[in-house]
C-alpha cells in the first residue's frame, strides 16, 4: 500500500513538473534552439484572478501616442495627449485641465471596421481647488484614422454627472490627432 501511495505521489509530481515546464514555454517559442519571449499583459479572468494574455507582435496603426485638439461649438475646449495601447486600454492626460481638477482620464479602446476606432474613458473631475469631488467624466470618442496613418479625425461626448450620478452636462464635439514619434518636436499645445 505504501508503494502504491509513493508511486501515485511521484507520478502527480512528475505531472505538475511537466505543466510548469509547458507553462513557462507557453510565454514564448523555441526556435534554433533559441527561446524567444511573446508580449503579455495581465488581465483578470472570467472568475476574477489575474492571467496573462498575449498581445500580438502586429500593433494595430492606432497604437502610439498623440496630439489632441478637442473643439466644441467653433471653440477648442482640450488638448493634450493621448497613448494608445496594443492591450485596448488608453490614457489621456489633458493640457486644458489643470492637474488638482483631474487632468488624467483612462480608458478603452476597440477597432470597429477599416480605420475605424471606439474609445470609451472616464475621469474624476475635482473643483479648482481640488477639494470637493465633483463626479465622474464619461467621455466616448468616434475617431477614423487617417491614410497615413499619422491623423485621426472624430467626434466626441463628454458626459459630466454629479456625485449621485446625475448628468451636470453634455458636451459634444470634434477631436484631431496628430502622431508624436521620435522626431516630432512639440513645441506648443
Amino acid at each position: 500500500m505504501k508503494t502504491l501511495r509513493k508511486l501515485s505521489m511521484m507520478v502527480g509530481a512528475i505531472t505538475v513538473v511537466t505543466m510548469m515546464a509547458a507553462s513557462a514555454f507557453g510565454c514564448g517559442e523555441m526556435a534554433n534552439g533559441k527561446a524567444t519571449v511573446k508580449n503579455q499583459a495581465w488581465q483578470a479572468n472570467e472568475f476574477g484572478s489575474p492571467a496573462l494574455r498575449l498581445i500580438s507582435d502586429q500593433n494595430d496603426p492606432i497604437v502610439g501616442m498623440w496630439k489632441t485638439s478637442w473643439t466644441s461649438g467653433g471653440a477648442q475646449i482640450d488638448n493634450g495627449f493621448s497613448i494608445w495601447h496594443s492591450d485596448g486600454t488608453e490614457i489621456n492626460n489633458s493640457g486644458g485641465r489643470a492637474p488638482i481638477t483631474g487632468s488624467i482620464c483612462l480608458g478603452v479602446w476597440k477597432k470597429n471596421g477599416a480605420s475605424r476606432y471606439r474609445l470609451n474613458h472616464v475621469g474624476i473631475s475635482w473643483d479648482p481647488t481640488g477639494t470637493v469631488e465633483v463626479g465622474v467624466a464619461n467621455i466616448t470618442e468616434e475617431i477614423v484614422l487617417g491614410s497615413s496613418g499619422n491623423t485621426f479625425s472624430g467626434t466626441f461626448t463628454i458626459t459630466q454627472y454629479d456625485m449621485n450620478g446625475n448628468v451636470l452636462a453634455v458636451v459634444p464635439g470634434t477631436i484631431t490627432g496628430t502622431r508624436v514619434d521620435l522626431s516630432t518636436v512639440v513645441n506648443t499645445l
